[in-house]
């Protein structure tokens, strides 16, 4: 086996696809003797990988060992898995490379990383690359639908939708998401519920904002008082606006077109750090503009 690099998005089962392989290749017990592993985004300086790395690279496995789980011969070699590899220095990187080339006959690497750009060529060149995709709807909706029916909760189809929604196939989010949800509503889940842990702004606020866009500067400017003395966070409230903007019937395509422009421009000025209210009642006023526009 190659030494393995596993990239992707967040929540998409980069580490439990290399935990499973351990345990496949050495089973429940002997993996415990077998694995190193670390997360570097904790432990990402050079003193880690020149001491706990490289020490525990040093000591030979025993031939022969079978594993009982599986009935087949156990590879002579052990495995470190570097979770978040991204966030180790370039002095680090590089002490790891020596490190991969110097002890290749006892250990295998196992480099995960949300970033792959981020991992210095030598490694990359070093490992047999996977990327991980973003999780299938259907196959997480399945797998929520599982824990929701082992754990005896209720939960609507809406509830369902908004997770899949706002977790954009982070499988790990949308749990988590779920598990808040669940420890404060009991066990009848609803999307107002899901929205609400999440911190997105339900559907409807964004409805009457653009619907107060429509109708005239002043009302426009009266929503936007309220929605930011409501507290939501403005990004997410221009990324449902999107949404809502793309799948809305009674907007032409060069309307929603206009729209998305501006919306985005506001998006990236309030990443840059721009007032979140003044770009707001600016969006505000711009959209007021387009849709009277002919």
């Amino acid at each position: 086996m190659p030494h393995l690099l596993f990239y992707g998005p967040p929540g998409t089962g980069k580490t439990s696809a290399a935990l499973a392989l351990v345990r496949e290749l050495f089973g429940r017990e002997e993996a415990k003797n077998r694995l190193l592993e670390l997360n570097a985004s904790d432990d990402r300086g050079i003193k880690v990988v020149r001491e706990r790395i490289k020490q525990y690279t040093k000591t030979n496995i025993a031939k022969g060992k079978i594993n009982p789980e599986t009935g087949r011969e156990m590879p002579t070699w052990k495995i470190v898995i570097l979770d978040e590899a991204d966030m180790m220095t370039q002095d680090a990187q590089s002490a790891l490379r020596r490190i991969m080339e110097a002890f290749s006959r006892t250990t295998r690497f196992i480099i995960i990383c949300n970033y792959v750009h981020r991992i210095i060529d030598p490694i990359f060149s070093r490992c047999s690359p996977h990327r991980f995709e973003p999780v299938a709807r259907d196959a997480q909706e399945a797998r929520i639908r599982h824990i929701c029916d082992s754990e005896g909760l209720v939960v609507t189809s809406g509830a369902v939708d908004a997770l899949l929604r706002i977790s954009q196939g982070d499988l790990r989010r949308a749990v988590t998401l779920l598990q808040s949800a669940a420890s404060i509503y009991d066990d009848n889940l609803h999307e107002d519920a899901i929205l609400e842990v999440a911190g997105q702004p339900p559907a409807r606020i964004v409805t009457d904002f653009l619907r107060a866009c429509q109708a005239s500067p002043s009302q426009a400017s009266s929503e936007v008082d309220n929605v930011i003395s409501q507290g939501w966070d403005v990004c997410l409230l221009l990324q449902e606006m999107i949404r809502q903007v793309v799948v809305s019937p009674h907007l032409k395509d060069l309307q929603k077109a206009r729209v998305i422009n501006d919306i985005a421009q506001k998006e990236f000025a309030v990443f840059q750090g721009a007032s979140p209210y003044l770009q707001l009642l600016s969006l505000s006023l711009r959209i007021h503009d387009c849709l009277a526009a002919p």
